[in-house]
C-alpha cells in the first residue's frame, strides 16, 4: 500500500532513490504508482528536480572501468570482484535495492579502483563529465540552448538531461521526460543526435520535431528533416508531416500523417484543436497545469473540440471552454469541474 505523501516531502535524491516504493515505480511503473507520484508532484511541485535526480540514480548507478588494455581491465575486474564480492558488469550484477548503504558501497568500490590502479584511474574518474538537467514546473515552459547550438523548447511538467560535453560527442544524446520541441543543429562531422524517452529512441542529424512522452504513450511529430525511431525491436523512418506513436501497454508502433501545428503550437502558448475529444483536452490540462479535471456530466467528456485555445494559464483555458462547451467550468487551485 502506498505511503502517505508527506513521508517523501523532505527526502533528498539519495533518500528517495533508496526507497523501495520509489524504486519499484521507476523500474516497473504501474497505474497505482503513477497516480501516487503524479499526486505527489501536484502537491510538492518543487520536488520535481529531486525526483528526476533520484530516478537517474536508480536507472544509471553502475560501476564502470576506465579505458585501458583488455588484459589489464580483466585483471583489475577480477581483483576488484574478489575484494568487494560483487560483479562489476551490469549484465552480471544482481538486481538489489539501491539503499544508502549500497550507494556508499559503490563509493568504496571507486576508492578501491583508485588504490589498485593509481593516479591514472583516479584522474579518469574525476574527469568524467557531469549531467546537466533542466526541469519545468506546471504551467511553465523553457527554452534551452544545448552546447552544440541545438535549441529545445521544454513544455510544462518536463525534464531534459544531457552530458555537459554533448557537443564533443560522436553521438549527441539527451534524455526527455514530458514534452519538448527540438531544433537540432547539423554539425560538420554529421554527428547523430538521439533523444531517449522511457520507451523509444529518436535519431536524427539535423531537423525539427516534437516529442511527447506522457501517460505511457510516446508521440514523435516531424516538422522538417528526417528521423528514425526505434522502440521494442521496431523501427520507423519519419518524413515531414509524419507522426509515430508508441504505446507501452501494447508495445505497438504506429505511423500516420498529421497537421504538425496541432502538436507544436504549445510553444506559442496556444492549443490548436481539430475535433479533439474533450477527455483528451482534459489530459492536456492535467499534464500542463497539474490540475485534476472532472466531468459531472459524463457526456461532456466525449464532446469534440475544434478551434484555438490560449494556454498561457489555466484560467485562460477555463474561460474558452465555458464558451466552447456552453457549460459551467469551476476552477479551484487544483481542480477543474465541468458541468
Amino acid at each position: 500500500m502506498p505511503e502517505p505523501l508527506t513521508k517523501y516531502a523532505s527526502f533528498d535524491a539519495v533518500q528517495l532513490a533508496a526507497d523501495d516504493f520509489f524504486q519499484d515505480w521507476v523500474r516497473n511503473p504501474s497505474g497505482e504508482a503513477d497516480q501516487f507520484w503524479n499526486e505527489f508532484l501536484h502537491t510538492y511541485p518543487e520536488r520535481q528536480t529531486t525526483m528526476e535526480e533520484a530516478r537517474q540514480l536508480v536507472q544509471r548507478v553502475e560501476v564502470r572501468l576506465p579505458d585501458m588494455p583488455e588484459a589489464k581491465v580483466q585483471a583489475l575486474k577480477t581483483r576488484l570482484e574478489q575484494t568487494i564480492g560483487l560483479p562489476l558488469s551490469p549484465q552480471d550484477a544482481p538486481v538489489v535495492p539501491l539503499r544508502r548503504s549500497f550507494v556508499k558501497r559503490l563509493s568504496w568500490v571507486a576508492a578501491a579502483v583508485v588504490l589498485l590502479v593509481g593516479g591514472v584511474v583516479a584522474a579518469w574518474y574525476t574527469s568524467q563529465p557531469t549531467t546537466v538537467s533542466y526541469a519545468t514546473s506546471y504551467g511553465e515552459t523553457r527554452k534551452v540552448e544545448l552546447p552544440d547550438g541545438s535549441v529545445v523548447n521544454l513544455n510544462a511538467n518536463s525534464t531534459l538531461s544531457f552530458s555537459e560535453d554533448l557537443k564533443d560527442k560522436a553521438i549527441r544524446e539527451v534524455w526527455l521526460q514530458g514534452e519538448a520541441f527540438f531544433d537540432v543543429k547539423h554539425t560538420p562531422t554529421d554527428a547523430k543526435f538521439r533523444v531517449h524517452t522511457n520507451d523509444l529512441v529518436v535519431e536524427v542529424l539535423g531537423t525539427e520535431f516534437n516529442v511527447s512522452d506522457r501517460r505511457k504513450t510516446t508521440q514523435v511529430v516531424l516538422q522538417s528533416g528526417k528521423v528514425q525511431i526505434k522502440a521494442a525491436q521496431q523501427s520507423a523512418v519519419l518524413r515531414p508531416g509524419d507522426m509515430v506513436e508508441f504505446r507501452a501497454d501494447t508495445r505497438s508502433l504506429t505511423q500516420r500523417k498529421v497537421r504538425t501545428e496541432l502538436y507544436s503550437s504549445w510553444q506559442q502558448n496556444i492549443w490548436i484543436l481539430d475535433g479533439e475529444a474533450m477527455s483528451d483536452v482534459a489530459q492536456r490540462i492535467e499534464d500542463t497545469f497539474g490540475i485534476e479535471v472532472s466531468f459531472e456530466n459524463p457526456a461532456l467528456a466525449n464532446e469534440k473540440i475544434s478551434g484555438t485555445i490560449p494556454s498561457g494559464s489555466a484560467e485562460e483555458v477555463r474561460d474558452i471552454l465555458v464558451d466552447l462547451l456552453k457549460a459551467d467550468c469551476q476552477l479551484s487551485e487544483k481542480k477543474l469541474t465541468i458541468k
